[in-house]
């Protein structure tokens, strides 16, 4: 791979795009089980009214109390984001410099004075989105990288790195080109 450098800032939507992905990959379970469930209260409620059976109130008090759930985790997700945005010092619309090579990533923030460097084999993992890399230098450390700021071939080229270097601490919706 070759020495990609790209400078970019990250955007309130790359904020929410990564937020919602992480709300996702907490609580996928639960989400599966209330779409389901939704799904199938759906269903049942159209096969009840075409005379299909009885109605019983007791999937629709079970789905609405999945709907209620569902509703305040999104708005919880929410109200942590304007909480983020309202945060001093918070690093949305800051300017970005990535360097990635094949063996080191490196991500700069001059205007907080913040430069990481890692080894791309040591990267905790990273999630590719369709518009949003996802780069974990730590547990605690993510870095966006919004794939406007790469060209194409940029892009496949560090997928293949990451999928290459990573292994099964890569995750993308994309395969292999």
């Amino acid at each position: 791979m070759e020495k990609i450098q790209t400078e970019y800032t990250v955007t309130v939507s790359d904020f929410r795009q990564a937020s919602y992905y992480g709300l996702f990959l907490r609580h996928r379970r639960p989400l599966q089980i209330m779409f389901a469930v939704l799904l199938a209260a759906a269903l049942y409620g159209i096969g009840s009214s075409l005379g299909l059976g009885t109605p019983n109130p007791l999937v629709f008090l079970i789905a609405a109390a999945y709907l209620v759930w569902g509703l305040l985790l999104f708005a919880g997700t929410e109200r942590d984001i304007r909480q983020y945005l309202r945060t001093p010092g918070n690093f949305i619309g800051c300017t970005y410099r990535a360097t990635l090579e094949s063996h080191r990533v490196q991500f700069e923030i001059p205007e907080r004075n913040i430069k990481a460097v890692q080894q791309t084999g040591n990267l905790t993992c990273v999630f590719e989105l369709s518009h949003l890399f996802l780069i974990y230098t730590s547990a605690q450390d993510l870095y966006l990288l919004p794939c406007r700021a790469l060209s194409g071939t940029q892009r496949a080229a560090l997928r293949e790195n990451f999928r290459r270097r990573l292994g099964k601490n890569f995750a993308s919706r994309f395969r292999t080109t």
